[in-house]
C-alpha cells in the first residue's frame, strides 16, 4: 500500500500534553492504542487521522513510563496493566476497542482479562517465547542498550539529524526510521531513557503471559509485522499464538517491529478492519 502524501495538509498535534500524557481525539467507539516498552502515545502519530474518522481514539502513556503515572509499586506486566485499567476506567472506558504493538500487546490482553477490552488487537505482542534462552538474549540486548545510551546520546541526536543516518540507527526498530523527522527521533530517545521503570523492569525479567480464561470471550487477534528484528516470528510470535490458543494471524509486509512509521495506512486498515469485524459481529 503507498505511503505517497495526496497533497493534503498533514494532521498537527500538541507536543506537549498534561501530565499523565493521555491523546484523545475523533468520534465513535472507543478505541485505546497502547505504544511499546520506553515508548509514549507519540509513536501512534502516524495513523490517529485515519483511525480518528471511525472512532474516539485514546492514546494513554504507560504508567511508569515517560509521561505517564508513576507506579506504587514495582513495575511487572500484571502492576502496569493494574495502573493502566485503573487509568482508562477513570475516563469511562469499560468496553473499549483495545490495540497495543510490543509491550502494549500484552497489556491488550491483560486488558481483556481485567474486563476492560471489548476486542483485543496486538502488533507484533511482546510476552512469550519459544525457550528461556530467547527471551534472556533478548533482555540482555536492551540492558545493553540502556546502559550505553547516556554516553552516546549526544552524538546520536546529532547524527540523526542527516536522513540517511536516521534509517541506519533504527534499523532494528523500523524498516524507514528515515520517515520519522529529526525531532521525532531526538523525541523518542529522551522517552526511552526517562522510562522510570526501565531498569527495574528489565532486571526483574518479564512473566510470560498466560491464557485468557475459558470465560472469557473477548475476540482477540495477532497481527505480526513481517520484518520484525526484534521479536521475530518463530521466536516470540507463534509461542504468543500457541499460550492464546490462537490458530491465524494477519502479517503487515515490510514492516518492522514499529509498524506504525513503516506503513500507516496498513496499520490501520488492519485495525479498522477487525474494529468492524467486531462490530457488525462477522468475525471471521
Amino acid at each position: 500500500m503507498s505511503n505517497k502524501s495526496s497533497g493534503a495538509a498533514a494532521p498537527s498535534y500538541p507536543d506537549t500534553l498534561p501530565l499523565p500524557e493521555v491523546y484523545e481525539g475523533g468520534a465513535g467507539t472507543p478505541l485505546v492504542l497502547i505504544h511499546g516498552f520506553g515508548g509514549n502515545w507519540r509513536m501512534w502519530k502516524p495513523v490517529l487521522a485515519q483511525l480518528e474518522k471511525h472512532h474516539r481514539v485514546i492514546v494513554p502513556t504507560l504508567p511508569g513510563h515517560s509521561g505517564g503515572l508513576p507506579l506504587a509499586r514495582r513495575a511487572t506486566p500484571a502492576t502496569i496493566a493494574d495502573a493502566l485499567a485503573v487509568q482508562l476506567r477513570a475516563r469511562g472506558l469499560d468496553q473499549a476497542h483495545v490495540v497495543g504493538q510490543s509491550l502494549g500487546g500484552y497489556m491488550a490482553v491483560e486488558m481483556a482479562r481485567r474486563g476492560v477490552a471489548r476486542s483485543v488487537l496486538g502488533l507484533s505482542p511482546g510476552g512469550a517465547w519459544k525457550d528461556a534462552s530467547h527471551q534472556q538474549a533478548l533482555l540482555k540486548r536492551i540492558r545493553g542498550t540502556f546502559k550505553l545510551m547516556p554516553y552516546i546520546l549526544p552524538l546520536v541526536k546529532l547524527l540523526v539529524g542527516v536522513k540517511s543516518l536516521r534509517k541506519l540507527i533504527l534499523k532494528d526498530e523500523m524498516e524507514h526510521g528515515d520517515r520519522m523527522s529529526a525531532a521525532e527521533v531526538r523525541g523518542m530517545l529522551h522517552h526511552g531513557m526517562n522510562c522510570s521503570i526501565a531498569h527495574e523492569f528489565l532486571d526483574d525479567g518479564i512473566a510470560q503471559i498466560k491464557r485468557l480464561p475459558k470465560e472469557n470471550t473477548t475476540p482477540v487477534r495477532i497481527v505480526w509485522c513481517g520484518n520484525d528484528r526484534v521479536l521475530t516470528f518463530n521466536e516470540f510470535g507463534q509461542p504468543f499464538l500457541d499460550i492464546l490458543g490462537l490458530k491465524t494471524h494477519g502479517v503487515l509486509p515490510g514492516c518492522g517491529h514499529n509498524p506504525m512509521y513503516d506503513d500507516p495506512a496498513g496499520v490501520a486498515n488492519a485495525i479498522l478492519e477487525f474494529t468492524r469485524s467486531v462490530e457488525t459481529g462477522k468475525l471471521p
